[in-house]
């Protein structure tokens, strides 16, 4: 009688922690502040609101995408990296070439927007593993999205650039 006794209080201690968690997820991602060692001291990380002018935040809301693509096709790979990493839109310079990852979290938005680009190949920032000079691109159709790797000589795929939506609170 005594063990199915232990039992039950910790089946009940069991439920009280868990629900002790659940709330206190459900409270940070009201305030959306986390705390994270970013460098050796203690700091805050808040994820914004709003993005700027000619932004967008999809989901999670941790990331800023160009709302709209660079104005022409890219030449080659490096012209694609070199347009997000010296672009300056709603006044940041943080701006990157998305990974293939990045991408496909945004692949549900990508599909159901596909005709307000004038491209459907983007490349990415994410290498092909032991090769020198191989991007990923994704392909967004009108129903379907497919990823490959291509030369980064290729050209006439679309850019799209992100950056990080954080603000580190001192």
């Amino acid at each position: 009688m005594q063990n199915k006794d232990n039992s039950n209080s910790l089946n009940f201690l069991w439920i009280i922690l868990i629900i002790l968690v659940v709330f206190l997820l459900i409270f940070l991602i009201q305030n959306k502040t986390f705390t994270g060692k970013i460098t050796e001291n203690e700091q805050k990380i808040k994820i914004l609101e709003d993005c700027g002018e000619n932004t967008s935040i999809y989901y999670s809301g941790e990331l800023c995408w160009e709302k709209y693509q660079m104005p022409k096709t890219a030449d080659n790979w490096t012209d694609a990296d070199n347009y997000c990493n010296n672009l300056i839109l709603a006044n940041h310079t943080n701006w990157k070439l998305p990974t293939l990852d990045e991408f496909k979290s945004i692949k549900k938005y990508m599909l159901t927007n596909s005709s307000l680009y004038r491209e459907r190949f983007f490349w990415t920032s994410t290498p092909m593993k032991n090769k020198d000079k191989l991007h990923a691109y994704i392909n967004f159709g009108p129903e379907y999205y497919y990823w490959n790797y291509a030369g980064d000589f290729k050209s006439n795929y679309g850019v799209k650039c992100v950056r990080k939506n954080l603000e580190i609170l001192y």
